[in-house]
C-alpha cells in the first residue's frame, strides 16, 4: 500500500486504520505523513503528544508514591 501525500490529513488517517499499521510498520512513513500534514494538524499532534507525555509523568509520580508507602 502506497501512501500518497494527498490525501495526507488526522481524518484520512482515521478513517483508514491501515495507513496507521502500515505508519507504525515503518516509522520513515510517519515522518512523510507528518511532513505532509497542514500546520495546524502539525500543532495539534505536537499538543497531544505533550499532553499525553504530561499525563504520563503524573502517572508515573503518583506510582512511585504508592510503591513508597507500601514499602
Amino acid at each position: 500500500m502506497d501512501n500518497t501525500l494527498e490525501n495526507t490529513s488526522l481524518r484520512n488517517l482515521m478513517q483508514n486504520p491501515s495507513q496507521l499499521a502500515d505508519i507504525i510498520k515503518d516509522p520513515t512513513k510517519g515522518l512523510d505523513f507528518y511532513k505532509g500534514l497542514s500546520v495546524k494538524e502539525q500543532q495539534y499532534l505536537l499538543f497531544a503528544a505533550a499532553f499525553g507525555l504530561i499525563g504520563y509523568a503524573i502517572y508515573l509520580g503518583r506510582q512511585e508514591k504508592q510503591v513508597d508507602t507500601t514499602s
